[in-house]
């Protein structure tokens, strides 16, 4: 383990990864931080300060310098940005002198040389004379280097008895299975499950999720240098659900339990933004780029890889509307945006037009094979929605999509079916697609239908809102038109789908006229999605996590709004 530990550590950057994992790791031996990691805040030199005592020394003031992997000449004394020793000088100069709180100023003082990896041989004598040049009666130097993190990693925060080796057996399984995802996931899955299965009070809920956020930690490092981050994303979804699940009693914003929460939520974003700034942004622009690139010569495997990353993009652009919602309530512009604000358009606008190019170019994502395709469809038209620049996309969007469907279903082609399975899929587009039994039996429900009755009416697409009807009483009388709402069951178990719950509303009306009222009244009698801690916290990007994961319709409480307005 102390191999891997040591790997993964070598591996991390500097900014918001190896100094993001440090004060987790003070915590654990003692320690009190007093400093962390902030962007945009000049602290001479110190990226984290923390007090307390190791082993049976005195206590001492901890002053750790952060730099990544190998400690280089360039990165001692060379032209890096921000090498380590002129930031060991800075320490001396100015943060000794001025930044110790008043309480402390009476302890010694412990400067670290922190960075993942080892130090070049090249470069020893230099780092060796440095530190004994400047130590003295009150201040001394330690390196904590790749095999002292990770030994502290293993003995504070992953120790035996809060790691047992059934679970570190699991992380192992998970790194040695990279190349095949899904196996390694669903080992994580069992990791996670394990690691917060008995979590009694606060402190240890607390300490669990940190377990589980170090592990995750070190599989996307792995994945990320293997080039294959699939089975870190499928973690990282995972992780973040369950981490509520156990968290969102005690959640205040502020207690441990938040903050390590609100650490496995960053996380997953930087597990997020590397797999969508790495993976899909790169060959959306690219004709049938993204078909091409699922390598298989099916049309089922790319239809369907190909709404699952539809899925993806629009839960990323989800969160990405919700932290600028909450930057505008925090901080309401004045004179314009803030930087941050800013950046979050910038980031917002950027996933919302790789949708519409992935969309464009990849015309599959017109033709859904599976009934359950439009949650992935309604993820993507819910963010759209908040731009009325991508008006003109979404109806014609919603136009081929509902032609593509009806045509399919007449001409006996591959339409939508109530199956989820490639098998079943598979098996379906071998069918006698003409032998009404079997075609009643294989579109004996529908989200999908009224998904697309209501955008199109919501989109005053006249001519459409006119097919769906036409087609339903013509085609689909043997079909159970149907939508979901969350109901007082889903809050215990939305996050970890232990069980089935929310409630099912039959005969959807297919008109128009009476649809948009039709979704009012449901949104307003079913109270239980305002009631969900999700919701409650500001978190409610996370239902529409469970959603995509768990296969749930998205509830239309997330376009209410637009519905009244419409009604």
């Amino acid at each position: 383990m102390k191999l891997i530990f040591k790997q993964y550590l070598a591996s991390l950057k500097e900014r918001q990864e190896l100094d993001a994992v440090l004060p987790d790791l003070l915590s654990s031996m003692g320690m009190n931080v007093f400093i962390s990691p902030t962007r945009g805040v000049k602290e001479y030199g110190v990226d984290i300060a923390a007090v307390g005592q190791l082993k049976d020394q005195e206590e001492k003031i901890y002053l750790f310098s952060v730099k990544s992997g190998n400690l280089t000449r360039e990165t001692w004394n060379g032209n890096a940005d921000q090498a380590l020793r002129p930031s060991l000088d800075e320490i001396q100069d100015s943060f000794i002198l001025s930044r110790i709180p008043p309480e402390h100023r009476s302890k010694k003082i412990v400067i670290c040389l922190c960075f993942g990896g080892d130090i070049n041989s090249g470069i020893r004598q230099e780092v060796s004379g440095y530190e004994k040049r400047n130590t003295t009666e009150d201040v001394s130097f330690e390196e904590w280097n790749g095999d002292k993190l990770s030994e502290y990693i293993q003995n504070f925060l992953l120790k035996e008895e809060l790691l047992p080796s059934s679970s570190q057996a699991r992380l192992r399984k998970s790194l040695a299975l990279l190349e095949e995802p899904n196996s390694a996931s669903n080992h994580f899955f069992k990791l996670i499950d394990e690691i917060l299965a008995e979590t009694p009070n606060a402190d240890s809920v607390a300490s669990s999720i940190t377990r589980v956020n170090v592990c995750l930690w070190i599989l996307f490092s792995w994945c990320r240098e293997s080039e294959n981050l699939e089975a870190a994303y499928l973690s990282a979804e995972r992780a973040l659900l369950s981490a509520w699940d156990s968290v969102k009693n005690d959640y205040t914003g502020k207690n441990k339990p938040s903050k390590s929460f609100l650490s496995i939520l960053d996380t997953y974003h930087q597990i997020t933004d590397c797999y969508v700034d790495s993976c899909l942004i790169p060959n959306v622009n690219l004709k049938y780029g993204l078909s091409h690139a699922v390598n298989s010569p099916c049309a089922i495997d790319v239809n369907l890889k190909l709404f699952d990353v539809l899925g993806r993009l629009a839960v990323k652009g989800h969160w990405v509307l919700d932290s600028l919602e909450r930057s505008y309530l925090e901080s309401p512009p004045t004179n314009g945006n803030s930087e941050d604000q800013e950046a979050l358009i910038q980031r917002l606008n950027l996933v919302k037009n790789t949708i519409k190019l992935l969309v464009k170019n990849n015309p599959l994502l017109l033709s859904p094979y599976k009934d359950s395709q439009a949650i992935e469809i309604a993820l993507a038209i819910t963010l759209l929605a908040s731009d009325s620049q991508a008006d003109e996309f979404v109806r014609s969007w919603l136009v081929e999509v509902v032609e593509s469907c009806i045509f399919a279903f007449e001409s006996n082609g591959m339409y939508p079916v109530v199956h989820n399975t490639y098998e079943q899929l598979l098996e379906h587009r071998h069918k006698d697609k003409k032998d009404s039994g079997y075609k009643n039996k294989a579109t004996q429900a529908s989200i999908l239908y009224p998904v697309l009755a209501v955008f199109s009416s919501l989109y005053e697409v006249e001519s459409i809102s006119q097919k769906l009807e036409e087609f339903a009483t013509e085609h689909l009388s043997h079909s159970t038109l149907q939508y979901w709402y969350p109901n007082e069951f889903s809050e215990e178990v939305m996050y970890s789908n232990s069980d089935t719950h929310g409630s099912a509303t039959t005969r959807f009306p297919m008109n128009k006229d009476l649809i948009i009222k039709h979704i009012v009244e449901e949104c307003v009698n079913s109270d239980a999605f305002r009631r969900m801690s999700a919701v409650i916290q500001d978190k409610a990007p996370l239902v529409l996590t469970a959603c995509r994961i768990y296969r749930y319709p998205v509830p239309f409480h997330y376009i209410e709004d637009w519905l009244k307005i419409c009604e």
